[in-house]
């Protein structure tokens, strides 16, 4: 039996995108860098995006396990494992191709790594290099959740984990598969175990409930903005300071920028996302649960207000994401970068931004259009030639009983 959608993780995995577009922009500062971050935060929407992934894979796929089997389920993921390999190794060919042109020699080696999703020259592998072999491994999760042996691929990745923090001299691309890999799979589980964590959960008095998601939020709200007041800080007043003549304002801020470093380096392993260290798995899921409270109330308003855009990326994550870089290596980077980075105007930088989202947004939505087309156009195509075949055969056609 199939699960109903569930909104909430739609708008979370959509909200997720719409920030890793911003980050990926690099037209700072903007408005919408107050939500992002700029991506230093303590936790990202990257490491956002691969959790809800592996929720939304483990909820819908393990019903399909048990009604059709792993193998049927298995195909299905290995081709859209293929699809991300392929997403991947295009979008790394693309700046392959920019870095030519540039007089960086490519060669059949270069070739072969960015098959291979290693490190190409001077580009290195693309996010989706590291979620193709997330979903190419998904399987094998689903499989030993059907039989609740989900502890252990848990239990692997979290010796993986384990190990990229204890590994720290391998390079990022690495460390990410070796410590989100934990993320993505713990994800699977809680997907594929929704109905009953929603059923424990709903064992608790509603008002303990109540009470305890606005302490959730409130930790969140208090912080998100703790670090952002850190990040934003040092980026707008102390580093634009540096180039300030002397005064003893400017003084005054060197010798707190210097404190700062000084007895405050506890916060630089929180924004290393690589290895995902212990305190950064930690405010990552205090904030992620977060966010699902708040997005299971005010999404649905939220996806409206934005046009559909919340729920058309969380609907087509793969498109969106492939879109978005296309659209930032082959229009954004060789027009908007070269016109106005160096401006550094806030509000161009913001309107750069919008713009960007609403060009992806358009993008995608052709996209589903054509894609639906195009299965209708088939699906007629199927039904025509049926109809052929069982009047030549003097057969007939009876429509096949809906099961709801």
């Amino acid at each position: 039996m199939s699960r109903p959608r569930i909104p909430a993780f739609d708008h979370l995995r959509g909200y997720f995108l719409a920030l890793i577009i911003v980050t990926h922009l690099y037209l700072m500062p903007n408005l919408v860098e107050v939500v992002t971050g700029r991506g230093a935060l303590p936790a990202s929407a990257a490491e956002g995006f691969c959790a809800i992934s592996g929720i939304i894979t483990g909820y819908v796929f393990l019903p399909r396990v048990h009604r059709m089997g792993v193998r049927p389920v298995a195909v299905k993921l290995l081709r859209r494992a293929g699809l991300v390999y392929l997403g991947a190794v295009t979008l790394v060919l693309i700046r392959l191709m920019f870095a030519a042109r540039n007089g960086e020699p490519v060669e059949v080696g270069t070739i072969v790594d960015a098959l291979l999703l290693r490190q190409a020259g001077s580009v290195a592998p693309d996010f989706l290099a590291m979620y193709a072999v997330l979903v190419l491994l998904s399987p094998l999760v689903l499989w030993a959740a059907r039989y609740r042996r989900e502890w252990i691929p848990i239990g692997i990745t979290a010796g993986t984990w384990i190990a990229a923090q204890s590994l720290p001299e391998l390079d990022d691309a690495w460390l990410m598969r070796l410590s989100w890999s934990f993320v993505f799979v713990v994800g699977i589980a809680i997907g594929c175990r929704w109905p009953e964590l929603r059923s424990l959960v709903h064992r608790v008095p509603r008002r303990t409930r109540r009470a305890l998601g606005v302490v959730l939020v409130v930790v969140f709200v208090v912080t998100a903005l703790a670090a952002e007041f850190l990040i934003f800080w040092n980026h707008h007043v102390l580093v634009a300071a540096t180039d300030a003549p002397p005064s003893s304002v400017i003084d005054a801020l060197r010798a707190i920028e210097g404190r700062f470093l000084a007895e405050w380096a506890w916060f630089g392993p929180l924004q290393e996302k690589a290895s995902l260290g212990p305190a950064r798995l930690v405010i990552g899921t205090l904030w992620f649960a977060a966010l699902f409270l708040i997005f299971r109330a005010v999404g649905p308003t939220l996806d409206r207000a934005l046009g559909g855009l919340l729920s058309t990326f969380g609907r087509n994550s793969l498109a969106t994401y492939v879109t978005h870089r296309l659209v930032i290596e082959l229009v954004i980077a060789p027009t908007v970068w070269a016109r106005i980075a160096e401006r550094d105007s806030l509000l161009l930088n913001t309107a750069a931004v919008v713009a960007t989202e609403i060009v992806v947004l358009v993008c995608v939505r052709a996209w589903i259009a054509v894609r639906g087309a195009w299965r209708r156009r088939r699906a007629s195509t199927d039904t025509t030639s049926a109809s052929t075949t069982a009047a030549g055969s003097g057969e007939e056609l009876r429509p096949t009983p809906v099961v709801a």
